[in-house]
């Protein structure tokens, strides 16, 4: 089970507009055959997609992926290196650091997050994104 992360309403406001941003940032960078928690896309346009090039292009192969526990392994350290190459504004990243490693109470107890991102943090999807794009989409599309 994982932990959520509920932000107080400030730190939602906070979390949202790192998510505007950090799509308007990476939105032009990332592959059209990535569909998952992108604007103005959904997964009746993936599948449509797919019918679509193997029906009338040649496909060598097809990638469906759910990866157990992603939300909850991202690497921390990985995910900055990964914002700092696309984002000068060591401030900016900063916030991002710090919400990353916030942590969680959990029977009246502190534990420190070390990895993964907060479940229900409102940056968290397009935070997975781009450490997706780094990890997974640039790989393939070699």
């Amino acid at each position: 089970m994982r932990p959520l992360g509920i932000s107080c309403y400030e730190d939602k406001i906070v979390e949202n507009v790192i998510a505007r941003i950090l799509t308007m940032v990476y939105e032009p960078k990332f592959y059209k055959e990535s569909y998952g928690f992108r604007p103005n896309r959904n997964c009746h346009q993936a599948i449509k997609e797919i019918i679509e090039n193997v029906q009338y292009r040649k496909v060598n192969y097809i990638v469906e992926a759910d990866i157990r526990g992603f939300f909850d392994n991202v690497d921390h350290e990985w995910m900055i290196k990964f914002l700092e190459h696309d984002i000068a504004d060591k401030k900016f990243i900063g916030i991002i650091e710090k919400f990353l490693k916030a942590g969680i109470m959990e029977g009246g107890k502190y534990l420190k997050s070390e990895r993964g991102t907060p479940q229900g943090n409102g940056a968290s999807p397009v935070l997975a994104n781009i450490y997706l794009h780094y990890v997974l989409d640039n790989w393939f599309n070699i």
